[in-house]
Parts: structure tokens; sequence; C-alpha cells
């Protein structure tokens, strides 16, 4: 018998008969014998096939020729991705070479694969064994492109880790996405941020995760899903009991839609990291989460920030501490809120003995010494509880106050705060300075800083500087001018001196301008 090594040409022709199939006859087609409708699989592509002779008589037959060398199966996939790409005319890559055979992820997000170099991949992943994270984000890899990575999801079984985000998949790759799911049983983390999905392409999405007995995290953000599709979400979210974390961002969910989010949460058992933000929930939005978060009891992180809440609604999120013992962090920042608002939310927090928050991010909420110090004496009575407040990146930098950058800002915290408890500068530093060196090296200018905020939140020091981890590192990385590692007592003046003088002639500046205008 003459044998056939089609590990690479048959494995290509299956592959592209069965993306060509159209979804609506793919089951029947599938039922049908190999002859009459080119269907693989890992085992399938791994036989050696023979090319049958139907009139050849039993006694005709030959002995078995041995001369042919035997190649040895490549369970890698690195001998089928070249093949494909040659025939493909397609430049194969090093990368995903090397990462088919030494590693078990495959990041390959903004490469340019395209439909074509999506397939090679996609191909070559069916034989493999080893890769279980792939990312190909990025790669604009058209409707085409889903189907040839849809159909290697259902062959593959050790890819957990799928991101196809950014990849303009539209309609056509919500359908296939869903098919997906729908017989790949053990994918665990999936993101399909990104890809122009709409009201209309939820119902393709939503059945299948809903039902789906593995997936932990999903990632659903920046893509066009509003209030006509929060029903949709509504259901998967509440009916799902394994998926724990889920991005929903970056949609257009307004009050209806947050409403039918917050209902499907209030009965969800599982999540316990939500990020809802950047939507448009409103006051009325942000009433359905607090009553959410009344009575959920499993949900310990939610993000809700950038989404038009005003002082109304924050209010009544933060009232819904007085039932809730399990959020740890709420992250609600970047919306309309008051300082005399926060100011209120802060003596609640004080009469809650079983707060479980450790982290309440109000970043580009201003305010002002008087509650900075309300915000002191929360943290005796919480110690573990950070609040992050004022601008704290860099589409939002204090103009008006002349803050440069975030270690500008929090070097000017640390100047109220010697004003404030009657310092000096070389007092502080003294007290920073362990080994009297008069330079303070990274880890023990970071330690003194924690070293005193742990010990004013213990009562044992009476000063505390209101800096959080990011203010720090920016703070090290804005004060030390020389770049040798070392805090100088100098550089901290110096750098003192000059934010002391820009903030004095924006205020001179201001006050000239608002007498020119009267």
């Amino acid at each position: 018998m003459d044998a056939i090594d089609y590990t690479d040409d048959y494995l290509l022709t299956r592959f592209l008969s069965f993306v060509n199939v159209r979804s609506s006859t793919r089951d029947s087609l599938l039922s049908l014998p190999l002859s009459k409708c080119e269907v693989f699989t890992r085992d399938s592509a791994r036989a050696t096939p023979v090319k049958g002779k139907a009139d050849i008589e039993d006694d005709q037959e030959t002995v078995l020729d041995i001369t042919a060398p035997h190649v040895p199966y490549d369970d890698t996939g690195r001998r089928t991705y070249e093949k494909i790409c040659q025939k493909l005319d397609v430049v194969p890559s090093s990368k995903i070479l090397r990462k088919l055979a030494e590693s078990p992820s495959i990041d390959i997000r903004h490469y340019g694969l395209g439909p074509k170099g999506t397939m090679a991949v996609s191909v070559a992943l069916v034989i493999n064994s080893t890769v279980t994270t792939l990312n190909i984000s990025g790669n604009n890899i058209d409707k085409t492109g889903i189907l040839y990575i849809q159909r290697m999801m259902e062959e593959n079984i050790t890819i957990t880790d799928l991101d196809v985000s950014d990849n303009h998949l539209k309609t056509f790759g919500a359908k296939a996405i869903g098919m997906m799911l729908q017989d790949n049983k053990g994918i665990r983390r999936l993101s399909i941020a990104g890809n122009e999905f709409t009201d209309l392409d939820a119902t393709f999405l939503t059945k299948e995760i809903e039902i789906h007995p593995t997936l932990d995290y999903l990632d659903i953000s920046r893509n066009g899903f509003g209030d006509i599709a929060a029903p949709f979400f509504e259901k998967m979210i509440s009916e799902n009991n394994n998926m724990t974390e889920l991005n929903i961002s970056w949609n257009q969910f307004r009050v209806p839609g947050a409403k039918c989010l917050a209902r499907g949460l209030k009965d969800n058992m599982k999540l316990k990291l939500v990020n809802a933000s950047w939507n448009g929930i409103d006051d009325e939005g942000a009433l359905a989460f607090s009553d959410c978060l009344s009575n959920n009891a499993v949900l310990t992180e939610l993000d809700i920030s950038c989404s038009r809440i005003g002082d109304k609604g924050y209010a009544q999120v933060m009232r819904a501490f007085k039932k809730n013992e399990d959020l740890e962090v709420l992250r609600i920042g970047k919306n309309n809120i008051k300082e005399e608002t926060v100011k209120l939310s802060i003596d609640l927090l004080k009469e809650i003995t079983t707060l479980k928050l450790v982290l309440l991010d109000l970043s580009d909420v201003m305010l002002g010494a008087s509650v900075v110090k309300e915000l002191e004496s929360l943290e005796e009575v919480h110690p573990n509880l950070e609040v992050v407040h004022g601008y704290t990146d860099s589409y939002g930098k204090r103009k008006m106050a002349g803050f440069a950058d975030l270690g500008e800002e929090a070097l000017w915290i640390i100047k109220e705060f010697i004003e404030e408890k009657d310092l000096t500068v070389a007092k502080l530093f003294a007290e920073f300075d362990e080994d009297g060196s008069n330079s303070v090296d990274y880890d023990e200018f970071r330690q003194g800083i924690k070293v005193r905020v742990n010990e004013f939140r213990q009562g044992i020091k009476q000063a505390k500087i209101p800096l959080s981890s990011s203010q720090v590192d920016a703070l090290i990385n804005f004060i030390d001018m020389d770049g040798d590692g070392d805090i100088d007592f100098s550089e901290l003046v110096l750098k003192m001196k000059e934010i002391t003088k820009k903030r004095k002639e924006e205020d001179e500046q201001r006050a000239a301008e608002a007498r020119k205008r009267r």
C-alpha cells in the first residue's frame, strides 16, 4: 500500500471544508461518514490514512513497505504551523513557533495576524496539547478568523484562557463565540471586549454564558450593550452559578439597564468582582445598586466609578454598608460627589462596627483640609480602611493648582501636613533618616511613611501623612532629581520651595484674572 503523510495537507483541507459549512447544516454534516463530510478531530489528525484501492484482490496485496522513513508525530503543532503558513503564503512567526514548543501561554496581541495568520495558529493548536492561554486581541482577525478560532476551540481541550478582544467581530463574531461556548465546556476565562457588539448581539452570548459550567471570568467591556440588552444580562447574571468576575464597563447602560444589572447581582450567589464603571448609572441606578449591596452577601469588589452618580446616589450606596458586611472594595470615584456628602458618609462609616471595607476609591473627588481630618479620625475606628481621593491619573491633573503629576501633588500634601502639625522639613526628614546619614534610600523612605501611618492607626504615633502607595511611589520619582537612588534633604527642600512658588504664582494669576472680570 502507498502511505500518505497528510498530517498538514489533509488537516488543512478538512479545516477549510468545515469552516465553509453553513452553521444551519453543521450538525447533519457531522453525522455523515468521513467520505461525505470532511470533519477532523485530534485523533483522526494523528492517524495514518491509507489510500483505498477498491479493485485490489486479497492475493494481490504486497508485503508492507518498511523502507519509508518514519516521521515522529509532532504534538506541539510547530511543523503543522510552518507548512500551513507556507501553503497560505504567510510568513511564519518565530515567536509563535517558540511558544508552541516551550510555553503554556501564547500572547500575540496586536501581532497583525489577520484571518490567514489566525488560521495557521488555529490548525496548529488543534494538535498542540500544552498551550492553556491564548491572547490574540487586536489582530483584525475578521469573521473568517473567528470561525477558525471557534472550530479550534471545539477540538482543543487544553486552552482555558482565551482573549479575542478588539477584533471588530460584530454580530457574526457574537454568533461564533456563542457556538464555541456551546461546544467547549472547559474554558474558564474569556475576554471579548471592544468587538463592537450591540444590543442585538446579546442573545447570542448571554444564554450560553448563563449555562456554561466552568466559565469563571468574563470581560465584555468596551462594547455597545445598552438598556435593550439589559434584561438578557440580568437573567445571565442572576442564573449563572460559576462566574466570579465580570467586567461590563464602558458600555451604554443607563438607568433602566443599571436597574437590570443590579437586580441580577442581587440574586447572584457567586460573583465576587464586578466592574460596571463608565456607564450612565445615574442616581436612580445607584439606588438600585444600593439595594443590591444591602442584600448581596457574596460580592467583595464593586466598581461604579465615572457613572454620572451624584450626591444622592453616593449617599444611598454608602447607606448600604449598614447591612452589607462583605464588600471589601468600592470604587465610586470620578463622579460628581461633593465633599460635604463625603463628610456625612464618613460619619456613617464611623458608626458601623462590622465594616469589612478596606478600600474606598474616591478618585477625582477633591476634599478640603477639614474633611481630610475627618478621614484621619475614621482611621482610628477602621485602621484597615484606605480612602483614595483627589486626582490620581494623568487625564485629571489638577490644573487649577498647577500639579504636574501625582508626585507633585503628594509633596504638596506633605507640605500641608508639616504646616498642620507645626513641624519642619528637617524634623520630618530626621524621623525618616534612621541611620543619620542625611540621606534616605528608597526602602527607608517608603518604610518611614508607612510606619508613621501604621503607628498612627494603632494609636502609637501622633502623626500621619495621608498618602496612598501609588502616591508614595510617584513622590519618590518626583523628588529624586539626581537619580542616585537616595532622597537627599536638599532635594526635598528644593522641590518643596519649587511647588510653593509655583502655587503662589498661580494663585496670584487667578486673583488678577478675577479682578479683571469684575
